[in-house]
């Protein structure tokens, strides 16, 4: 089986501090710029400030994702480290309220995640494993 891959987002609560602190990071350019330089030439500090600003936010929407194949489920997250791997049997229920999406687990109790896509593909996509896994036992 070709692996799915899914682009999501953490918890609500985690999805909006993160936002808002790239947010931030662009206010601080934006800041930064008009308190060194004004309209003038851009200051290399808020250009590097956004630069790396805008590199996170990057990184964070290509990491955080969620792959579905035979041998396993994982939650990449930003962090290596922070990448959550379950065996198929492992995931127990899918519960889906509008975007949101609550994994329920054996090894680490209920994971949320948010898809701000149509989140019926990912859905489907884990109804089959949970269905596929359950024929097995």
């Amino acid at each position: 089986m070709i692996p799915k891959r899914f682009l999501i987002q953490p918890a609500w609560l985690d999805f909006i501090i993160f936002w808002a602190l790239i947010v931030s990071g662009v206010a601080v350019a934006v800041i930064l710029q008009m308190e060194l330089v004004g309209y003038g030439q851009p200051a290399p500090i808020a250009v590097g400030v956004l630069l790396v600003t805008l590199a996170l936010a990057g990184v964070q929407v290509s990491r955080s994702r969620l792959i579905i194949d035979d041998q396993r489920v994982t939650l990449r997250r930003l962090l290596p480290g922070n990448t959550l791997t379950l065996a198929p049997g492992a995931l127990t229920a899918v519960r889906v309220h509008g975007h949101q999406l609550t994994l329920v687990t054996q090894p680490y109790g209920e994971v949320v995640v948010v898809r701000l896509g149509n989140p019926r593909p990912l859905v489907d996509a884990l109804t089959a494993t949970l269905r596929k896994e359950r024929d097995n036992v």
